[in-house]
């Protein structure tokens, strides 16, 4: 269990344990003070670490600006995949109110439908509306998150696809594939956006995901990621979003290569 360190504490330890150089002691105790300690040097050992040696991250030396500048360039890139994650949201949630609204309140469903979709909303609490019992269906779903919204989606990609169709229709990146593929695509959305709102670096999403044997992989958050950045694309954040995807695939080799120590 790792213990509370004061502020010079964190920066002695920075100094003599990744390699960090520092300039000017109050400036650098601000900036961890007001930046995070843990996401700032979190997101930077990334791209500073070497190696690792007996479990330890080894670094090359490198000036505490240059680990701020870093941290920097993730929260640019974090905050406009954020502008992007909301207006995906919005719609997202706006047409399965709309359509599964539908489907409920036109009596189009089987009972075995009607009783499903009926339970997934009601299971979902929302503060300051009554238990839901089939009516206003709209009014329940627009109260709902990403994230709470999930089962929804779920159960029309298994049992009333032409509705899930219509309500991811332009985004292709949802449209095509597998069922598992596709919710495996929405869980990785939910997680980015759990991970950004949380102010979580974007760094660390793209370098803790494991894959099937067991070793790092990140390939399907990548995918993920440049699909949030493709819903209003910028030049210059993907030109940082690929600098950061170098740094994650090479952390991720240092990290698999290590896998048995």
């Amino acid at each position: 269990m790792k213990q509370f360190k004061s502020s010079d504490e964190q920066i002695d330890y920075l100094h003599d344990n990744k390699n960090i150089e520092f300039q000017d002691r109050d400036t650098a105790k601000n900036t961890l003070l007001d930046c995070n300690y843990y996401n700032l040097i979190s997101c930077g050992k990334i791209k500073f670490a070497l190696d690792i040696n007996k479990k330890s991250h080894v670094y090359e030396k490198h000036d505490f600006i240059e680990w701020c500048d870093y941290f920097d360039t993730d929260c640019r890139v974090s905050e406009y995949l954020m502008s992007n994650l909301i207006e995906f949201e919005r719609i997202i949630n706006s047409r399965t109110a709309f359509y599964v609204g539908e489907l409920i309140e036109k009596d189009v469903l089987t009972t075995r439908q009607y009783n499903e979709i009926v339970e997934i909303i009601a299971n979902t609490k929302i503060e300051n509306l009554d238990d839901y019992i089939g009516q206003e269906t709209w009014r329940y779903i627009s109260k709902m998150t990403f994230g709470k919204m999930k089962n929804i989606l779920f159960w029309l990609l298994d049992n009333h696809n032409e509705t899930y169709k219509k309500v991811v229709l332009g985004y292709i990146f949802l449209e095509n594939g597998t069922n598992a593929q596709i919710k495996n695509r929405i869980n990785d959305i939910i997680l980015l956006r759990n991970y950004l709102f949380h102010f979580t670096p974007l760094n660390l999403y793209l370098v803790y995901a494991v894959g099937k044997q067991g070793r790092l992989n990140n390939r399907f958050r990548i995918k993920v990621v440049n699909f949030i950045l493709s819903l209003k694309s910028d030049g210059k954040i993907f030109s940082q979003l690929k600098e950061m995807i170098i740094h994650s695939n090479n952390f991720i080799k240092i990290k698999n290569s290590h896998q048995s120590d």
